[in-house]
């Protein structure tokens, strides 16, 4: 199994193991998304932490009762609706008209994901219990006895779900984003552990290459969702504008500009609730 490891060493601390393949997965996109997510984090934590019994055991082993907004709201639990939509969304709509809209757009995303689970063959939830037990029949988790375990690749929506081609095709691009390889990490040990942390770096991708021992199209990739995902910026000229990393050659020479603090809110190993 391939999770986010968490730095503690003591169980029951509040501190949770994500598998690296959630997200990627394209599953946020079928399931009630925050509540699915706390139940990954639940059976990622279960696996590495060797907690056993049922998922009731195993929320009391790791919060002693007392799991505050785990679920995405103050006092839920295991027996508390699903909700399909983020009920913080409402708070942000300028205008009833905005609100009515996100309940809308909300009611038949649900409509559509209940349909297709349903059609799958999977139990379509109501609370989050019945939630845990559609990711269980999906494939997602595992449960053994009173062991839990998660495959080391998790099952695509599309190898249960009776999807059409373009969303199909769409969970393998998201995967594609998803998927550093081996570049970006190598990539990112380089800027912290030879360079520590610059501020920028005026490099090629030749060079960036060479140092990282990667493929320079690899690096290319790896250095892009640097960018897209906002650690990085590339900038060329006297006048230092913005470069588009397409446009670069192998050999041209840019700056590297890192924002240290973006990449540290958004590399997440572990989460305390």
């Amino acid at each position: 199994m391939s999770v986010d490891q968490d730095t503690s060493q003591d169980r029951g601390d509040g501190q949770l193991s994500m598998h690296n393949d959630w997200f990627a997965s394209g599953w946020p996109s079928y399931l009630p998304r925050h509540q699915a997510m706390a139940l990954c984090m639940l059976f990622g934590t279960a696996t590495v932490r060797g907690l056993r019994g049922s998922i009731d055991d195993v929320l009391e082993q790791q919060f002693h009762g007392e799991t505050g907004s785990f679920f995405g709201r103050a006092g839920a639990s295991l027996d508390s609706p699903v909700a399909w939509m983020d009920p913080d969304a409402l708070e942000y709509a300028e205008t009833e008209e905005e609100k009515n809209q996100l309940r809308v757009d909300a009611e038949e995303h649900q409509a559509r994901c209940e349909q297709l689970l349903r059609t799958a063959g999977l139990p379509v939830p109501t609370t989050i219990r019945e939630l845990a037990d559609t990711m269980l029949a999906a494939g997602i988790a595992a449960q053994h006895g009173d062991v839990w375990s998660m495959p080391d690749d998790l099952p695509g929506p599309e190898t249960v779900l009776a999807l059409p081609d373009d969303e199909r095709a769409a969970l393998v691009n998201r995967r594609r984003f998803w998927d550093p390889g081996a570049a970006e990490p190598a990539l990112i040990d380089h800027l912290v552990g030879v360079l520590d942390r610059p501020a920028e770096v005026f490099t090629s991708l030749d060079r960036l290459a060479r140092a990282t021992d990667q493929d320079e199209d690899d690096v290319r990739y790896a250095l892009g969702r640097l960018v897209h995902q906002g650690d990085a910026r590339i900038e060329r000229g006297t006048g230092r504008e913005r470069t588009a990393l397409d446009d670069l050659k192998g050999h041209e020479r840019f700056h590297l500009v890192l924002d240290w603090g973006h990449f540290e809110e958004n590399r997440i190993t572990y989460v305390r609730v």
